[in-house]
């Protein structure tokens, strides 16, 4: 992997005129034309594929379409359309199928008068996740192969879907009895306050979406309780949205605190007998540990055979949040999801 803060265009034509076989574009604005020359030298020298994606903005229209899409139609170069609705600010190439350029950099002449960076390496995988995020794009109806998983396991998917998904009011509306409520509460196991739970919109930001959930916190909260209250499956012991920090330091807290008591416990209560210098190291070596045990540290994003490999052996969702982040969200939408809590019930 190598990393460029100067001479970035330069960068960038060298490799898109040393390319093979294909150049896959997408950026938020395409505005600089000597990137653009660079491309139609490529194709008229070796014919090689190339495909162009920008965001559909008045700069892409004007500086873009207008000024430089016949001359790229002329040579042969795709320009395909989006078929999302978000904002693409994304900024990567990818070149012959393993060479992956992405970083702040935006192929406009405005971009080199600003701090910029990119990177540039070779990854078979990674350039195959890149051109997976481009189809899904520019692909109408495209179902990643990740999302398939979901398709096929639509207890997992109804899990990290509710957890994690930025749900809008009207979907949420249409699939609310199917959403996964979640858990996460303390119980004694005999020594100390174990802490227990489960996935599902306790952890999501959008729980606010959830009236009935929000009516009976703000009850908790004003200690209005009543028997349906305290059986209702909608009380919860702790603030929401949870997050995996809160709960990495709750065992680490209370890890601590037990062995704290049980060293103190051991030396008769005679403080003069703790050794509170190698408790101190003790607690710093149990974080590590916590944060250890929790941490999978996978340096690339996956495709569904290794995924489905990994889902299969377990996986703790909420901690390991990467999960979803690399290989879920960047291939989700509304119209997707809805069509995965369909496979989960009746939802119209």
């Amino acid at each position: 992997m190598i990393a460029f803060t100067q001479n970035i265009e330069e960068v960038i034509i060298e490799n898109f005129l040393n390319a093979q076989k294909s150049i896959t574009i997408v950026v938020a604005w395409f505005t600089n034309s000597d990137i653009i020359a660079s491309l139609i030298r490529a194709k008229n020298y070796s014919n090689i594929d190339i495909k162009i994606l920008v965001d559909d903005n008045h700069i892409n229209e004007k500086y873009f379409l207008k000024k430089h899409q016949d001359n790229l139609d002329e040579a042969g170069i795709e320009i395909k359309k989006q078929t999302i609705k978000n904002f693409n600010h994304n900024k990567f190439s990818i070149i012959d199928g393993k060479k992956i350029i992405t970083g702040s950099y935006n192929y406009s002449k405005k971009a080199n008068k600003n701090l910029e960076s990119i990177i540039i390496f070779e990854d078979a995988d990674i350039a195959s996740y890149y051109k997976r995020l481009f189809n899904y794009l520019t692909i109408e109806d495209y179902i990643d192969e990740n999302i398939e998983l979901l398709f096929e396991n639509t207890d997992f998917a109804n899990k990290i879907i509710s957890t994690y998904y930025p749900f809008k009011s009207l979907l949420f509306k249409k699939i609310l009895n199917k959403i996964q409520l979640g858990e996460c509460f303390t119980h004694d196991n005999g020594f100390y306050n174990q802490i227990s739970y489960d996935p599902g919109l306790i952890f999501n930001p959008k729980y606010t979406l959830h009236k009935e959930l929000v009516k009976t916190l703000g009850r908790q909260k004003n200690n209005e309780f009543t028997l349906e209250l305290i059986d209702s499956p909608l009380t919860q012991e702790f603030s929401l949205p949870i997050d995996k920090e809160f709960i990495k330091s709750y065992i680490v807290t209370t890890l601590s605190d037990f062995n704290h008591s049980t060293l103190v416990e051991m030396a008769s209560f005679n403080n003069s007998e703790i050794d509170y210098e190698e408790f101190a190291e003790d607690y710093d070596k149990l974080e590590l540990a916590v944060k250890t045990y929790y941490t999978r540290k996978f340096e690339k994003t996956f495709n569904k055979t290794k995924l489905k490999s990994i889902l299969d052996k377990g996986i703790d969702v909420i901690i390991e949040d990467y999960i979803w982040v690399n290989n879920f969200k960047p291939f989700l939408n509304d119209k997707i999801v809805l069509e995965i809590y369909k496979t989960v019930g009746n939802i119209v």
